[in-house]
């Protein structure tokens, strides 16, 4: 059965690397992962159960549940799935005891998809193709399968580029996330340190005015020259989280009515200029009352806990070692009791128990699993 409120155990689903990936450095990466991995979290001990595993399910990097939970949606990130020279976007059903089973595959025309998002009522799914440098949207079925790709924006480098790029890693667009807020799709370019914004209809269509097919987006966030941002986390409030993986911050907008300013950065580790490994923040996410927010810092090895509850900008009240290398994901548990954090080069699972007063973690057990990059509850 899907999950109901007070449930005790419940069903988490990860995605991990298990077929050669370019990084964003440009070497191939081979994980240990084993596709999609689904256990049982137990709210109560906090402890994981092996359920299913998904091995035919390569680099689900990415994955999000369909409004209804009936469907789940998993990215490939590859860089040429069947010859199309891009990754692929796969649908598969989830039946009352929570198994998978694959309605279909289809190419995104776009190397490396590296996130996806639903839009509202799921009549679309959005995917993030990071080394393609475009977005591709999805028309699924009742069902939700998917029927036919309907939009693709695809992102360029301006030719004078501004003093501060990182020349390695901002070479070109890099679309790292595409998110659904508000019916709008939020859509980031660690590339070219943009954030681009489009209305979406109800059924989830990307809406605007079209320049030669393509829809113009209704508003550009710049951001400063080597922010590189990445994640974004959102507010009912108005207040927007992106994560900036190059500049080691967490950026602050606000969107009210037809404006979205930039109120700020705060850093996402304790010290600068210190010598040490260098740090790229990767996930960001925020408590479900909106109160805390949670960075994972990949060089660091940290979670970063900042209190968003008060005025001004988040101010960090806690760095806590992601027991791990790299921690890529990480999801609160639904009663929000747990935080579980995903390190992709230690290959482990770790859960902390959260104190939901004051936001902060502290770490519970360690599960050994390959390579897993992203988690995502069944609610």
């Amino acid at each position: 059965m899907h999950m109901v409120e007070g449930q005790r155990k419940v069903k988490l689903y990860t995605g991990s690397y298990n077929a050669p990936v370019v990084t964003g450095d440009g070497s191939v990466y081979l994980g240990k992962g084993k596709g999609i991995q689904v256990f049982w979290f137990d709210e109560e001990e906090g402890k994981l159960e092996a359920f299913e595993s998904y091995p035919d399910v390569k680099n689900a990097s990415w994955m999000a549940f369909s409004p209804n939970g009936r469907t789940l949606y998993a990215v490939n990130e590859l860089d040429d799935y069947e010859d199309t020279k891009g990754g692929a976007l796969s649908a598969l059903s989830v039946d009352e005891n929570g198994r998978l089973s694959l309605q279909n595959c289809l190419p995104v025309m776009g190397a490396a998809p590296c996130h996806v998002d639903c839009g509202p009522g799921g009549g679309h799914v959005f995917t993030a193709n990071y080394n393609g440098g475009s977005l591709s949207s999805f028309v699924t079925g009742e069902d939700g399968c998917l029927k036919v790709m309907d939009c693709q924006i695809s992102y360029q480098l301006k030719e004078d580029r501004p003093e501060g790029c990182n020349q390695v890693r901002q070479e070109k667009s890099h679309v790292h996330s595409a998110s659904v807020f508000r019916g709008h799709l939020w859509v980031a370019d660690l590339g070219t340190d943009e954030i681009s914004v489009y209305k979406l209809d109800e059924s989830g269509r990307i809406m605007g005015g079209r320049e030669g097919g393509v829809p113009k987006a209704c508003h550009v966030v710049k951001l400063p020259a080597g922010s590189g941002p990445r994640s974004l986390a959102f507010r009912e409030n108005g207040h927007i989280y992106v994560s900036c993986e190059l500049s080691d911050e967490i950026g602050i907008l606000h969107w009210e009515g037809s404006r979205i300013l930039l109120e700020g950065f705060v850093s996402c580790t304790p010290e600068k200029g210190d010598g040490g490994e260098r740090n790229f923040p990767g996930g960001i996410l925020l408590s479900k009352d909106g109160n805390y927010l949670y960075a994972g810092n990949r060089g660091h090895d940290s979670i970063a806990v900042f209190d968003a509850g008060g005025s001004g900008l988040p101010k960090c009240i806690q760095w806590i070692s992601s027991g791990g290398k790299n921690p890529r994901g990480f999801q609160l548990s639904p009663s929000e009791r747990w935080l579980l954090g995903a390190n992709q080069n230690s290959d482990n699972l770790v859960v902390f128990r959260r104190n939901k007063e004051t936001g902060t973690l502290t770490e519970h057990a360690r599960y050994d699993v390959g390579a897993v990059v992203c988690l995502v509850f069944l609610r």
